[in-house]
């Protein structure tokens, strides 16, 4: 799947299942949708903390070296990105997209800032070693 496709899917899937009640402050679904979209572009298409590429991220999921969570609704937490904010308000100005491990590791835990630069660059690593594992098994 290209990028733009993979823009379209989480257009998609951020339009139906991220608007909540909590998120309304973003506006409308398609709204939340754009800066979904948006933010995963400026990011491009990594992780805010630990600086990953939620691609990378897949591979290792797909080849069993990362485990995800089970969600209502047979979803699973881990192979996208997701919605972190800062306080305890979503607001646009206040949210970045994390990986499911970092917003999970970090949860009300530490400052956007304090994580990205004391934990960010450690997970990155971890990340890599498993991306070479992954390659040399090849």
């Amino acid at each position: 799947m290209n990028t733009e496709e993979y823009l379209k899917q989480e257009y998609a899937r951020a339009k139906k299942n991220l608007y909540t009640a909590d998120r309304k402050v973003f506006g409308s679904a398609d709204d939340l949708a754009s800066w979904f979209t948006n933010a995963l572009r400026h990011q491009n298409f990594c992780c805010h903390y630990c600086k990953t590429s939620i691609f990378d991220i897949n591979k290792l999921i797909d080849a069993g070296l990362l485990k995800t969570r089970s969600v209502r609704g047979g979803g699973k937490r881990g192979p996208v990105l997701e919605i972190d904010k800062n306080d305890d308000s979503y607001i646009p100005e206040n949210c970045v997209l994390s990986c499911y491990y970092c917003n999970n590791d970090k949860s009300y835990t530490a400052t956007k800032e304090d994580y990205e630069t004391y934990f960010g660059n450690n997970r990155h690593q971890y990340f890599l070693q498993l991306l070479q594992q992954l390659s040399a098994n090849r």
